[in-house]
């Protein structure tokens, strides 16, 4: 399959990061070297000041590709802005961990030219829908959605449904739900298993539940899950992504499912998940080993 050319490039940057802010500016030579429009969303175009960029209202849109310079969060708030587009995005790594960034900090100039001359071509990854019943929000997510309690020593009793029918009551502080692409985010905190991003699977996990018997689901990505607050809960908020985004009423329910886009990550080169877990977050390596080398 032949790669997708690139005419028009959106740019997404963590603007409180100074090495960032000064590869953006990079970035746009590059975009205006190639002939290749560039967008940028309002407010950073306002921050950033960058001659030549477009600032657009309806950003990212029709844009070929969006870079985000900056951390794994960063490219979280891009991909929410992407994905449901249909938008390939790539990210620049100028954050601490950079589990799913593709470029290293001293890599981006080469990269950037080498898509912008040769186009990209992209991996996609199953995404997450979220809704309260009953309101017409809805909340795109890539890692996951997750229910927390907001009133520390009182325990929610979550019902949790699949497809309609009632699986469990689990009494818990809250519950995470996940795509492959979030099982290295807080559902493996949260007790899950790493789940290759290939799979076509959800991860349902308790968070803190006081019960002996609550374990980790991985269920199919064609199922429904509905979270069922009781009643009598005292107060619980909806997070996407690790974001608060709506305080959820006593007797609620959550309901999740496919995303009708996946997330597009641009890939430069073959990407071997396993080994990408042991260089981040040190799988397989002893503790020991670890210390011994510095790490």
């Amino acid at each position: 399959m032949s790669n997708r050319p690139i005419s028009n490039l959106a740019l997404f940057v963590d603007t409180r990061r100074q090495a960032a802010v000064d590869a953006a500016k990079e970035v746009a030579q590059i975009a205006a070297a190639g002939g290749v429009a560039l967008q940028l969303g309002a407010r950073q175009a306002e921050a950033l000041g960058i001659s030549g960029a477009a600032a657009s209202s309806s950003f990212p849109a029709k844009a070929d590709v969006l870079v985000s310079l900056g951390g794994d969060g960063t490219l979280l708030q891009a991909a929410h802005l992407a994905g449901p587009l249909g938008i390939p995005v790539i990210g620049v790594d100028f954050g601490r961990v950079g589990f799913l960034t593709e470029v290293p900090r001293d890599g981006y100039k080469t990269a950037i030219a080498e898509i912008l001359r040769g186009g990209v071509r992209t991996e996609r990854h199953l995404a997450l829908e979220a809704r309260v019943l009953g309101s017409d929000r809805r909340f795109y997510a890539v890692n996951d959605v997750h229910i927390d309690r907001k009133h520390h020593g009182h325990i929610v009793n979550f019902g949790l449904h699949l497809s309609g029918v009632h699986i469990a009551t689990i009494p818990a502080d809250g519950i995470v739900v996940t795509s492959p692409t979030g099982s290295t985010a807080y559902f493996l905190s949260a007790g899950g298993p790493i789940m290759s991003p290939k799979l076509d699977a959800f991860g349902i996990a308790p968070i803190c539940p006081h019960t002996l018997f609550s374990r980790p689901l991985i269920v199919s990505a064609d199922e429904k899950i509905e979270i069922v607050l009781p009643k009598e809960s005292l107060g619980t908020q909806l997070f996407v992504d690790g974001q608060p985004q709506a305080e959820l009423d006593p007797g609620a329910t959550v309901e999740v499912v496919r995303a009708a886009r996946p997330v597009e990550f641009v890939r430069l080169s073959p990407q071997f998940f396993f080994q990408t877990l042991e260089r981040k977050l040190h799988w397989g390596m002893s503790i020991k080993r670890s210390i011994d080398d510095g790490q």
